[in-house]
């Protein structure tokens, strides 16, 4: 489905505006992720140290972000859908996938603590680079097939109803 000509309404407009930032948010811990990978020593540690408060700030932005897809949007568009569409669940197993990497990244992380080494460091920013490409691929299914879909989908009520509720989470 082509979204070229798909004006959103406000709540899938908000969505859209917040994959913005968050795609910027993305791009700068994955930046450290490729110096991590480039460089050695304790320039690591130390880029590690960086990528850990990105990461912390971003896991934090993306769990408002998913909580008003998985609240809002994922429940009526499932409504509408059908039992037998999967669109729904998909999105939901890749929001489970990315939280997962992001948290694997964290966990790992807070164990290894201020002693980590560079090899620690190294193998750990992997789950950082694994998130990142789980949400680039999301994020893109979502703006080009998902939101389309939601207009054209829900009623004038429910993008209301999505509209009140997202004021609120």
């Amino acid at each position: 489905m082509e979204n070229s000509n798909i004006v959103l309404s406000a709540p899938l407009q908000q969505l859209m505006d917040e994959h913005v930032s968050l795609r910027q948010d993305m791009n700068h811990f994955y930046e450290i992720t490729e110096e991590i990978e480039s460089d050695s020593g304790l320039t690591v540690v130390q880029l590690f140290t960086k990528l850990h408060e990105r990461v912390s700030a971003f896991a934090k932005e993306l769990k408002a972000h998913s909580k008003r897809e998985d609240e809002g949007l994922f429940p009526m568009m499932a409504r509408r859908l059908g039992e037998n569409d999967r669109t729904i669940e998909v999105m939901e197993q890749e929001h489970e996938k990315a939280e997962g990497h992001l948290q694997d990244f964290l966990t790992e992380a807070d164990q290894a603590g201020a002693s980590i080494d560079e090899n620690e460091a190294q193998w750990i920013t992997v789950y950082a680079v694994q998130a990142y490409a789980t949400l680039t691929q999301h994020f893109a299914k979502e703006e080009k097939m998902l939101f389309p879909l939601a207009e054209k989908l829900l009623s004038a009520d429910e993008k209301e109803e999505l509209k009140r509720l997202f004021q609120v989470c």
